[in-house]
């Protein structure tokens, strides 16, 4: 289960409308973090924490055809209602189930470097055609996770057992890490920024079995990236969990008291310095 039944109906929804294309979109945020437990290199853990109901899935700034329908003609055959959040070129777009009691949405988003116009524009919330009737949202360093995706069978999901065979994309976990260091500078809210911290330590936990694959990973993600970024992403990492009492640790915890440990009825075992020795053991290997 990824969280709870609507939203897993919710899901495999979605996958099943965007099978045609699954091999050209790579799955991100709190669904990928929750997607991990299911991959072959992870350790098993508890359940996943999604800090939001959204589906997110990272797109190529221009989505070939190749033979298939549009994306979008799938999406409008599942149902999903667009809904617009903002106006022209600035808005937001996300599809929302038929079911109206479930506060959940699956947006798209691209690539903001290379974008026309984006030396002028410093937003990343400027709408882009990725496909005819498909629009999404342009993000800072999204590129980083096309970088060597992992693949998850959803097989693997108890609840998903009828969907064995079918893999989704996720971002290697090295990238997913790289990714949301750098992103921190992008004007993004404080919940954000706290939860990131967080899925950051999940990541670490979920593969200290893994570390070799991850600091493979890394070595080549350094070698095709401006060295601009893997400097700003060493730095920014170090400086989030240079100590216990860093934002990393504390933000980490933070949401772990006020978000899992008080849902699963339990008192609370994991502290700073826990958070600190697991993340680092993580960020030594990816040098």
């Amino acid at each position: 289960m990824l969280l709870d039944k609507d939203f897993d109906r919710f899901f495999q929804e979605v996958v099943h409308s965007l099978s045609p294309y699954l091999g050209d979109l790579v799955c991100i945020g709190g669904c990928a973090n929750a997607l991990y437990r299911f991959h072959e290199l992870a350790s098993p853990t508890s359940p996943a924490y999604l800090g939001t109901k959204d589906i997110d899935w990272a797109v190529p700034q221009k989505l070939p055809l190749r033979d298939r329908k549009p994306l979008s003609w799938f999406m409008a055959e599942a149902g999903f209602i667009e809904k617009y959040f903002g106006s022209g070129d600035q808005a937001v777009i996300k599809y929302c189930p038929t079911n109206p009691a479930l506060s959940a949405d699956l947006e798209f988003l691209c690539p903001w470097s290379g974008l026309p116009g984006n030396r002028r524009n410093a937003s990343s919330s400027v709408s882009h055609a990725v496909q005819d009737g498909l629009m999404a949202q342009p993000l800072r360093y999204l590129e980083i996770l096309f970088r060597k995706p992992w693949l998850v069978d959803l097989g693997r999901i108890p609840e998903f057992k009828a969907l064995r065979g079918t893999r989704v994309q996720v971002p290697n976990p090295a990238a997913y890490v790289v990714q949301k260091v750098l992103i921190r500078d992008q004007r993004r809210g404080l919940p954000s920024l706290t939860k990131d911290c967080y899925y950051m330590y999940e990541i670490s936990v979920l593969f200290h079995e893994a570390l070799d694959a991850m600091a493979k990973e890394y070595s080549n993600l350094k070698s095709g990236l401006p060295q601009a970024w893997i400097k700003r992403f060493r730095t920014k990492a170090n400086q989030l969990f240079k100590n216990e009492q860093a934002e990393g640790p504390t933000s980490a915890l933070r949401v772990y008291e006020e978000a899992i440990a008080g849902g699963r009825g339990n008192s609370s075992k994991l502290n700073t310095d826990m958070i600190f020795h697991a993340v680092n053991k993580m960020l030594e290997r990816m040098q």
